[in-house]
């Protein structure tokens, strides 16, 4: 086996159990010497490979963003494609807003984005990991509504980034709001006319 073969498994053994060690201790609870112990690696490959320990919980941040953005559902992605005409899109950005908030798959993806998100707050440099992750996720949704802007289906003057921006931390912000307004549909009869008006025809 070539050298560089084996120092990227190490590597990558080294960034799978972080991962792992992110996704069930949190920023807070993340042990490095047990992370090393699980991936059967040493303190200087640590530093070989990710320079610190804050480099090790950004290059494990990234890999989860990552994660989500590829069990993203690419069926729900092409719907909003599909869509024909102001009615069906409408429809179904509808459809997503209702599944966002009950759907308790979607719901475990959410607590984490926002866990990593909050943990970012108290590190400044975990925040470039997280903010390129919600870039991404903002620019893949916004795709979806500029292509329905070309088709003249929704508003021609929206600001497509901008309103998928809002939507994403709407939703985000619908889980700190749970524990004092478990009644999701009260707050679907509130987010549904918010995220449809800006989609108005002129």
């Amino acid at each position: 086996m070539r050298p560089t073969a084996t120092l990227q498994d190490g590597r990558q053994r080294i960034l799978d159990a972080a991962t792992a060690a992110l996704r069930r201790d949190g920023v807070d609870g993340f042990r490095v010497e047990q992370v090393l112990l699980e991936a059967g690696a040493s303190s200087s490959s640590l530093y070989h490979h990710f320079g610190s320990r804050n480099g090790l919980i950004r290059a494990a941040t990234t890999s989860i963003h990552r994660d989500l953005v590829l069990t993203e559902d690419r069926a729900l992605l092409d719907q909003g494609m599909a869509a024909a005409t102001h009615e069906e899109f409408c429809t179904y950005v509808e459809e997503q807003l209702r599944r966002a908030a009950t759907c308790t798959v979607n719901r475990a993806r959410r607590i984490q984005r926002v866990a990593l998100a909050a943990a970012s707050l108290e590190a400044n440099d975990h925040q470039p990991a997280v903010a390129e992750f919600q870039i991404l996720m903002t620019s893949i949704i916004a795709d979806i509504f500029e292509f329905a802007k070309t088709k003249g289906i929704i508003n021609p003057d929206l600001d497509s980034f901008a309103y998928c921006a809002w939507f994403q931390g709407m939703l985000l912000g619908q889980l700190l709001i749970e524990a004092t307004l478990d009644d999701t549909t009260r707050w679907l009869s509130v987010a549904v006319p918010s995220a449809l008006a800006p989609l108005r025809l002129p």
